[in-house]
């Protein structure tokens, strides 16, 4: 049996698959236009909205943390321990 002779082979179905023609220009702008774009806004504002709101609340969390330490203390953290 040589290579190519095996009718399961993917490659051998895929040479004989018919492949539809490219739409027109307008019909795939339109259809990226309505499937892609809004996902990718919605993809775009989650993961701002995620890594924004971890990185406010690490960074309000350590001025809170100083000013309660400032209020018990009555001194600021020393230059080398500060972030």
């Amino acid at each position: 049996m040589q290579y190519g002779d095996d009718p399961m082979d993917p490659f051998e179905q895929l040479a004989e698959m018919k492949v539809p023609p490219v739409p027109a220009a307008k019909t795939f702008t339109a259809g990226v236009r309505r499937k892609l774009h809004p996902r990718l806004l919605a993809v775009h504002v989650l993961e701002f909205a995620c890594g924004a709101t971890a990185w406010a609340v690490v960074n309000m969390a350590a001025a809170l943390s100083a000013a309660i330490r400032y209020t018990i203390t009555g001194r600021w953290p020393d230059r080398d321990r500060r972030p």
